[in-house]
């Protein structure tokens, strides 16, 4: 079993208890001086003497309940596992409903190889708070760890919605989808090892990996089993436009059609595919129609009026253009681009000088967002690299 990192167990709850919750009779001030002692220290990173400082104050009143969570979580911390579960259960006889105690109940039970008993506390830790991203990351985990990524996947997306910058839940989400899908691939290929989704799924590697071409052939063996599929072409003629080859993404799309008559999806395919390879005069019944169907700015707009613009219809190529300035990202500045020339053929001089000024300001956010994008990325595999050397010279 791999035991998570304890950094969540560092977390103590006195503050709850220092403005909310009665000290009891006895000694009042010693108390909460007991309770300011233990979280400073275990704040420090003193384990030992907080535990002392609970245990003490637990002493002083055996019936308060935080006081025996608070010791818990110092003994926890220590890696006292027996003795941390003996103190949170306490902690909840004495308190059914003391704030967290089934969670830190549950992280200290995962870790003294208890699963089934830490899966019904963080169970129900999340009934009493259903947005707990602690509680929904261990859940996780011990899903995860005890061989069950499917079951894992769930609270870590929960956890990932609630906590999207957390590094701790991304990466055990992604660890529990990986997991879930290598258990589902395996599952496949004992049922079939010559299923035609094996192939779609090892040309989705190729692709994620930029592997296009292992992607195309994968795509290909796939097709020879099962020819009428059409996901098959629409995939295989997505990896040919990657490569650059669009007269062969066209003829894959075609089948796509083929199998898929009137599919938007598949025209637009088609019809993109066939202007990127210079047949604007057979993709423009397509893009009509598929623009007319869809009746918004869509990637359709763009690819449309390119086709209108090789065949002489510059005025309705602009009127196209114009609606594909409206989508976001690289189509939107490619438009822009497209308009300033097709002004600059028109004579339309000024509109032709807007167009490209604003292209080019499209243009330098989006470097700059690129560059941004990229020194982040160093900066990341720098601290990780510098994390991972600092990790082996312990």
């Amino acid at each position: 079993m791999r035991f998570a990192s304890l950094r969540y167990c560092g977390l103590i709850a006195y503050t709850l208890i220092l403005t909310g919750a009665s000290l009891g009779q006895t000694a009042p001030d010693q108390m909460q001086s007991l309770f300011r002692e233990g979280a400073e220290q275990m704040h420090a990173g003193n384990a030992a003497a907080a535990e002392a400082a609970f245990r003490k104050a637990a002493d002083l009143d055996p019936s308060f309940a935080p006081a025996r969570l608070d010791l818990g979580l110092a003994q926890l911390k220590e890696g006292k596992l027996l003795e941390a579960i003996a103190s949170i259960r306490k902690s909840l006889e004495l308190d059914p409903a003391s704030p967290g105690a089934h969670l830190f109940l549950g992280i200290a039970e995962y870790q003294s190889n208890d699963a089934d008993s830490a899966l019904r506390d963080l169970q129900q830790a999340l009934k009493e708070d259903p947005k707990n991203v602690q509680a929904l990351t261990w859940l996780g985990i011990v899903e995860l760890n005890t061989g069950h990524p499917e079951l894992a996947s769930g609270p870590l997306d929960t956890a990932a919605e609630l906590a999207p910058k957390d590094e701790n839940v991304l990466d055990y989400r992604v660890q529990a989808h990986m997991a879930a899908a290598k258990e589902s691939y395996t599952a496949l290929y004992k049922l079939d090892p010559a299923s035609w989704r094996l192939h779609r799924l090892n040309a989705a590697i190729d692709a994620q990996a930029d592997d296009h071409k292992g992607a195309i052939q994968e795509y290909q063996l796939a097709i020879k089993l099962a020819p009428k599929e059409a996901d098959l072409y629409e995939g295989m003629g997505w990896e040919y436009r990657k490569l650059g080859q669009a007269d062969q993404a066209a003829k894959a799309f075609a089948e796509q059609l083929k199998l898929t008559p009137g599919n938007p999806i598949a025209m637009y395919n088609l019809g993109s595919a066939q202007v990127d390879s210079g047949q604007e005069a057979a993709a423009l019944p397509l893009l009509q129609q598929v623009v007319k169907i869809y009746g918004h700015p869509t990637g359709a707009d763009y690819y449309l009026a390119r086709a209108l613009a090789a065949e002489g219809k510059e005025e309705e190529a602009v009127t196209e253009f114009q609606r594909a300035t409206t989508l976001d990202g690289e189509m939107q500045r490619r438009a822009w681009y497209q308009l300033s020339q097709i002004y600059r053929r028109l004579g339309k001089t000024a509109e032709a000088r807007a167009a490209a000024l604003k292209y080019e300001q499209l243009k330098q956010s989006a470097d700059e967002a690129s560059a941004k994008e990229v020194e982040d990325w160093r900066k990341l595999n720098a601290a990780s690299a510098a994390a991972q050397g600092a990790s082996e010279k312990q």
